[in-house]
């Protein structure tokens, strides 16, 4: 039996067999991804086997078990597979991660957008409809999810996305371009907010860097191993990329100007503070889905 050959951090040897049926590949994946510690592993076998193009959708294990499949499509799932018992992230091995109802290609070169990132493009949203026809920087685009999901839901807007990292940039200028907003959306590389006109922007928006050096220690090896450091932490405290925002954001920004920013778990209160002292007012935080208050904004008024 299949199952009783599969090893933990291990697997079968597919170079051997010369034709599987496509149960047994879907019941050898979904074994090794278990065995591994992968939290879906039925799914992700599913998603696994239509990146080998072994199937075109996920009923066809169901519908054809007995279709056999041939030993080049055998070893191209094997690659995926043993690329994903290695941890790294589904969405790198497929090339794609959905966000806000959209797909986005990523790479290592950038962050793969997370569902509580959603609620900063909600915050952003609202703010931007109540303006009409706002000027947007976002700081740190990565895969441009953020910039383009903006410009797909406010029709006035126009938005500046920056990043520090040509790679990151590259992809978001395929992701812009895949979703047809070059109309909307200028990418341009600048490190933070130095290179921008005094008064220009009516919000900043940003995803920055905010985990600390001893939280990215701790990180589960997906995240730690394969996504650029370079976009996940934030100095010593997580707070020097919140701090050089908040900061410079009151030159560049209009009065009445908005900057709003994803925060990490234990923040608020302190970036809260970083407002304050830079005499930022109406300052709020949302929480997220799991009670966190991932979310706050501050307006700009001279």
């Amino acid at each position: 039996m299949l199952e009783n050959i599969v090893q933990t951090d291990k697997l079968l040897p597919l170079g051997l067999m010369q034709i599987m049926q496509l149960k047994e590949l879907y019941s050898l994946g979904k074994d090794n991804l278990s065995r591994n510690a992968i939290e879906t592993p039925g799914l992700e076998a599913y998603i696994l086997l239509s990146e080998s193009e072994v199937i075109d959708n996920l009923s066809e294990v169901y519908a054809h078990p007995e279709k056999e499949i041939d030993q080049e499509t055998i070893n191209k799932f094997q690659n995926l597979l043993e690329r994903r018992v290695k941890k790294e992230p589904i969405a790198y091995i497929i090339g794609e991660k959905e966000f806000y109802s959209k797909t986005y290609k990523v790479n290592p070169s950038v962050l793969i957008p997370r569902p509580e990132t959603e609620l900063l493009v909600d915050e952003t949203l609202e703010l931007a409809k109540q303006i009409g026809s706002p000027l947007i920087l976002e700081i740190g685009t990565g895969s441009g999810c953020i910039a383009v999901t903006l410009a797909s839901y406010c029709n006035q807007a126009k938005i500046v996305a920056s990043d520090i990292s040509q790679r990151a940039l590259n992809v978001a200028k395929e992701n812009v371009n895949k979703h047809s907003q070059n109309d909307k959306i200028t990418l341009t590389k600048a490190d933070m907010l130095s290179s921008f006109k005094n008064d220009s922007f009516d919000i900043v928006v940003s995803n920055p860097p905010y985990i600390t050096e001893t939280e990215f220690d701790l990180l589960d090896p997906e995240v730690k191993d394969f996504e650029p450091k370079i976009a996940l932490t934030g100095g010593k405290d997580g707070l020097c990329y919140i701090k050089e925002i908040i900061s410079d954001s009151r030159r560049i920004l209009k009065d009445g100007g908005w900057c709003v920013l994803e925060i990490g778990y234990n923040q608020r209160k302190e970036v809260e503070n970083i407002f304050t002292d830079c005499e930022f007012i109406d300052i709020s935080s949302t929480k997220d889905l799991n009670g966190i208050e991932r979310v706050i904004k501050a307006k700009w008024k001279k």
